[in-house]
Parts: structure tokens; sequence; C-alpha cells
């Protein structure tokens, strides 16, 4: 099972001791407000959530990642890959991230996210990575900006409207390879 690092998580894969955390977070109302419950979850819902991710890493070799900040030890979230089996386009493979208030505006959903197509595609080799959100969540839409994802559109969904963003490994790499000639030029 696939451990990360990145300047300032550690990111590993879920255990099912993970989920009196996962409850805690997910029954914080600011951060389930973008999440199509729109609500807090229940027990019930937190168990089916970790046991959709340990289901993922057990089926697939990957899944959302446990966040852990380097510096401290704590517990940040959950970032990651999440298969999104009930999607309605071809993309099922979501990159994701749901912390704890603590831990927003920092940057660690943009470092953790990027983290995660990095392992999508050069690791797992995912043609295509998508996210998706609430489209009133600004916040998470500036992330997947961030990351590089391309704005795809906003659909109907059961509950809400999600705006939805993706991007193909071809441009990926393409971004990477721009950043990283920034990267010398700038030295």
């Amino acid at each position: 099972m696939t451990v990360i690092e990145t300047s300032r998580l550690l990111l590993r894969p879920w255990q099912p001791d993970d989920l009196g955390e996962l409850t805690r977070l997910l029954a914080d109302p600011e951060v389930t407000r973008y999440i199509v419950l729109n609500e807090p979850f229940t027990p019930e819902d937190v168990a089916e959530v970790s046991a959709r991710s340990l289901a993922q890493w057990e089926r697939n070799g990957f899944g959302p990642w446990v966040a852990i900040e380097k510096a401290t030890g704590r517990w940040v979230g959950r970032i990651g890959l999440n298969e999104i089996l009930d999607w309605p386009g071809p993309d099922k493979v979501e990159v994701g991230w749901e912390l704890h208030r603590e831990f927003w505006g920092r940057g660690l959903a943009t470092e953790g996210g990027r983290a995660g197509m990095h392992h999508g595609f050069e690791v797992v080799g995912l043609d295509r990575i998508m996210s998706a959100t609430m489209a009133t969540n600004a916040a998470s839409r500036r992330v997947m900006d961030k990351c590089g994802l391309r704005f795809q559109g906003e659909l109907q969904r059961p509950q809400t409207v999600v705006a939805w963003y993706a991007i193909d490994r071809a441009h990926w790499q393409a971004n990477q390879a721009a950043a990283a000639g920034r990267n010398r030029s700038t030295r």
C-alpha cells in the first residue's frame, strides 16, 4: 500500500481505526455543507464511507488517503483518489478532499490533491481524473483550478447542482513539464 509524503503531509492508505476521526470530521456541519448530503453524516453513513474507502484500496490498490500533518502528527482529513461508480459520465475516479476546519486555508487540499493526481497518473496509470463539488463551493473549485483540473460544466444531481472538473494524463503531464521549466528558470 502506497504512502506518500508531500512537504507538509503524510498520506497513508485508509485503515479501519480511522473511523473515529472520520466520524468527527463528518459530524461537523461546516465540513459537510458542500457534500451532497448537505448535513452531518449519521454513524451509519460514516461507517459506509469508511468501508467503501477500505474496499477501494483492496480492489484497486488506491483510494482516499488519511492526511496526517507531518509537523504535529495530527489527523488532517481525507484526501486522494475516490472511485465514484454512480457518476453519470465515463470518468469514475475523482480526486477529492475533506479536511477538518482548523486546516482550511493553508493550501493542504491543493498539496494533497496534486499528490493524488500524480499518483493516479504516474503510478496507477489512469487516463483521466475528475473532481466534483456543489456548484456553490468556491473554495473547492479554487483547489480544483490550482490542481490543474479544467472546468467541464455543471450537472443536476439528485439533491444539488455540481460543478465538475477533469484533466487527462497528457494535459497533466504538459502542465508538469511547464511548471518544471518555470522552476528551473527562477533559480
